[in-house]
Formats: C-alpha cells, sequence, structure tokens
C-alpha cells in the first residue's frame, strides 16, 4: 500500500512539473530566402566596397553576413550552396543578372558592374587614382540631388553604413553598366 501511494504521488508530481515546462518552439529554423547587399564607401575594411548576404524569413529581414565578392558570386551563380543551408540556387539568373546576351551571342560582363560600384559615390578612386574618374559630383560623396535620386530609386542613402539590398543590390549592378543611366547619373547636379 505504501509502494502505490509513493508511485501516485511521484507521478502525480512529475505530472505538475511538466505543466510547468514551456514548449520551446522554433521560431527560426533557416532563410526563406537569401539576397544580397552592398555598402560603398571609405570602409573600415580599408576597401570602398562590403559585400552583405542577407537572410530573410517571412519576408523580415533576420540576419546579415559580411562576404567577399568572390563568395558572392560563387553563391549567387549556384555553384556554392546558399549559407545556412544545402540548397544550390542561380540567384543572378533568377534577378536578370548575367542572363542578358549581345546580339553577336556574347554574354553581358556583369564584373565590370562590380568594378564600377565605387563610381557612384566617388568623383575619383580615391586610392587608385589610375583606375579614372568617377560619377559622383562631390568629392568624397554624390551630390545632393544624386543622393536624393539614390534614395528614391533604391532606398538607400549612400552613406558608409547603408547597404544597397535584395532587389535594389540588383537593379544597381544593372543600372551602373547602362550607358544611358551612367550619362542621366553623371549629369546630376
Amino acid at each position: 500500500m505504501k509502494r502505490s501511494v509513493y508511485y501516485i504521488f511521484t507521478g502525480l508530481f512529475l505530472v505538475g512539473l511538466l505543466s510547468l515546462v514551456k514548449e520551446d518552439k522554433v521560431i527560426y529554423n533557416g532563410p526563406d530566402r537569401v539576397s544580397f547587399g552592398v555598402k560603398i564607401g571609405l570602409l573600415p575594411t580599408g576597401g570602398l566596397t562590403q559585400y552583405s548576404i542577407f537572410y530573410f524569413k517571412n519576408d523580415l529581414l533576420v540576419g546579415n553576413q559580411p562576404i567577399g565578392l568572390d563568395h558572392l558570386i560563387k553563391i549567387g551563380t549556384g555553384e556554392w550552396p546558399i549559407p545556412r543551408s544545402t540548397i544550390f540556387s542561380n540567384i543572378f539568373e533568377k534577378n536578370g543578372l548575367f542572363t542578358d546576351t549581345l546580339t553577336d551571342g556574347t554574354i553581358v560582363d556583369f564584373n565590370s558592374a562590380f568594378d564600377s560600384l565605387w563610381k557612384i559615390r566617388f568623383d575619383a578612386h580615391p586610392f587608385e587614382h589610375h583606375l579614372g574618374d568617377g560619377w559622383s559630383q562631390g568629392e568624397m560623396r554624390p551630390s545632393l540631388k544624386q543622393q536624393l535620386y539614390i534614395y528614391n530609386r533604391y532606398g538607400c542613402r549612400c552613406y558608409d553604413q547603408d547597404y544597397f539590398v535584395d532587389s535594389s543590390f540588383f537593379r544597381l549592378l544593372k543600372d551602373v553598366i547602362d550607358p544611358a543611366w551612367i550619362a542621366n547619373y553623371k549629369a546630376m547636379r
């Protein structure tokens, strides 16, 4: 009899204890999607551009991770899997990059787009003047008219801490190789 009372009390104690423990629900189990971004300026790394991969869950930004351009290209073209997943996806192609061809069949070189990003911020390359002139009407920052244009078109303030992210990043890469866009941007004073 004493044993059965012991088992009953032990059982009730465990049931009570388990009812106090809250269920741990998994809120974040990996990104729904990833995208890329770039910030342009005089950065602590000594460079003029810093790339990052951005993680979204239910269309909300849940994190980002700085990456080098070589890694961005390998992930973006689907050569490497998307970090935090086992998925290989050509993100560039899904966003209309690396798919354009000229009439003679040659593929448009978007590497020149990456090489030109500094030009929207500076009037001349701050470290390597032999690289030519930039498109900015300000020495270290675009003119106020250019800054307003960048903010309205890309949602970016074009300061050292602000990224061109997601669709703005891909639109910017397309724009900086478009001669009409370049001429229009340079004309803003």
